[in-house]
């Protein structure tokens, strides 16, 4: 089963290691969770993290947090030209979320905001949006 990581995981998982979010990342960078991202989400994650780290609210570095996405980007499914889907969604930005999940065959989407994902938005691309907590619990 691939996922694609809505960046608000990723930033958790850098935040705190006690998380499923965490686990996930290292499920990622260890191999064992099949994942697609796209140059528009790796640009997002890292734009994301600079402002936390910047805020103070993530205490690693930024070569720490760039190390990490790197291990994201090649451990990972890149999918260089995703499908352009439009204005799908409320949220022009999470457009991209799914056009990854939609490009590189994507059963799941894993983020906190799931009200962001609307099922009547999933179902017509057979997709299925869960946190990482409930992701994680179910595999």
């Amino acid at each position: 089963m691939r996922v694609t990581l809505d960046t608000n995981v990723v930033i958790a998982g850098l935040y705190s290691r006690n998380g499923a979010s965490y686990q996930l990342l290292k499920m990622v960078i260890m191999g064992e969770l099949d994942y697609a991202l796209t140059p528009l989400l790796v640009f997002e994650y890292e734009g994301k993290v600079s402002e936390k780290i910047r805020s103070g609210l993530l205490k690693l570095t930024f070569d720490e947090c760039q190390t990490v996405i790197h291990a994201l980007i090649e451990n990972g499914v890149l999918i260089e030209r995703p499908y352009l889907l439009g204005p799908i969604l409320k949220d022009a930005s999470d457009v991209k979320v799914i056009e990854c999940a939609v490009s590189g065959e994507c059963e799941v989407i894993i983020t906190f905001d799931k009200r962001h994902f609307p099922n009547s938005v999933l179902k017509k691309y057979q997709l299925s949006v869960l946190t990482p907590g409930e992701f994680y619990k179910a595999r």
